[in-house]
């Protein structure tokens, strides 16, 4: 069956098409070319090299995060990893229509067709927050000293993957655990395939017209509700209405729980992070938030709504800043204190590139090929 979905998460959020691309950082293209030249083992003994020289540097940002990495309850190594989304079972789900499953390739068409139709970016993160668990899950693909690497570039500390995903774990309050294991469940079409990347959160998330077959909807209200008769395979035409109904009723509260979460974590460590769900002008808010929190995920999770009261805590944080303006400049002077020390995290790799030898090898190369530039002479 064919689900047309509107912007069920409505009231506050929007779909987002992918962020614009930054402007040209010559820089940082430098960087690259100078790092990209470097062997793997050489990539991570710069990698490491980078490790310990910020443990030297006493800044807010780089305090925060060393604060945050020695508040989590476990060593990084007992952390599980990231596997690929489950899909619902269409035996049990949908017995009397039960197509078979099967992944794609990540390389297929179809998927990189869907990515942008869905508008799901690719995510280079190393560690990500596991909504449907509570778990914080390392990624292993990107684990790797290139993803160090592109966080120090950006201003940001080489762990700044595992903080987010600790802190969006201390802002949970798992009232909505239930519905968002459900919608972790992998995207899937009528022809039974799976696409790899691509959950039922962000296809409910993008708000465009999908497709949704009988073994997700009803995988959905099955798992969520333990409502096994009021819908049932294969459903017929004039129930789909009443059925996409209910699920949008799961998904909006348990994407307002989530969004905000996600967007305070992003802003706990970086000064500009590209948010979503119209959350794209409350950043200064949101520094004056975790500025009266004291940066401290538990006080702050103390604070946060559930899905009920979410509106209404915007709208008086909103007025709060409006009439208090010291506060209002305090969350303004967190976040410019972040945005200069972002720029003392990536000079110091800029420094490190050049003692590594880097940079020499980016001139010999540029040298070589004919293709000097008059920065690298």
């Amino acid at each position: 069956m064919l689900a047309h979905l509107l912007l069920v998460a409505v009231a506050g959020f929007q779909a987002t098409s992918a962020p614009p691309a930054r402007p040209a950082d010559p820089e940082a293209e430098r960087a690259r070319a100078a790092f990209a030249l470097l062997a793997p083992a050489e990539r991570r003994e710069l990698v490491d090299f980078l490790g310990s020289e910020l443990a030297r540097v006493r800044t807010f940002q780089m305090g925060l995060s060393r604060w945050a990495l020695s508040e989590a309850d476990r060593d990084r190594s007992a952390w599980p990893a990231a596997g690929e989304a489950p899909h619902f079972d269409p035996e049990r789900h949908a017995p009397a229509q039960p197509i078979a499953r099967h992944r794609l390739d990540p390389a297929d068409r179809r998927v990189a067709a869907a990515r942008v139709q869905l508008a799901v970016p690719e995510d280079p993160r190393a560690w990500a927050y596991d909504w449907g668990t509570g778990l914080v899950r390392r990624r292993p693909p990107a684990d790797g000293p290139e993803r160090a690497f592109e966080l120090a570039l950006c201003g940001l500390p080489p762990e700044h993957d595992l903080v987010r995903a600790l802190v969006e774990r201390a802002l949970d309050d798992g009232s909505q655990r239930r519905s968002l294991a459900a919608f972790a469940h992998a995207y899937t079409d009528r022809a039974g395939n799976v696409y790899p990347g691509i959950t039922l959160y962000d296809a409910w998330k993008s708000g465009a017209e999908i497709e949704m077959p009988d073994v997700d909807c009803l995988g959905i209200v099955n798992t969520v509700l333990d409502d096994w008769t009021t819908w049932t395979s294969i459903v017929p035409a004039h129930r789909h209405e009443s059925l996409y109904r209910r699920i949008g009723e799961l998904f909006q509260p348990a994407q307002r729980v989530r969004e905000l979460r996600v967007a305070l974590a992003a802003t706990f460590l970086e000064a500009s992070p590209r948010l979503c769900c119209g959350y794209e002008g409350s950043i200064g808010n949101f520094h004056a938030l975790w500025e009266e929190c004291a940066s401290t995920p538990a006080e702050l999770a103390k604070r946060l709504p559930g899905a009920q009261g979410w509106k209404e805590f915007l709208a008086a944080w909103v007025e709060r800043c409006t009439t208090d303006g010291e506060l209002y400049q305090r969350g303004l002077a967190r976040q410019r204190t972040l945005e200069a020390e972002s720029r003392t995290i990536r000079a110091v790799l800029l420094s490190v590139l050049e003692e590594y030898g880097a940079f020499a090898r980016l001139r010999e190369a540029g040298t070589k090929d004919g293709r000097r530039s008059p920065r690298d002479r």
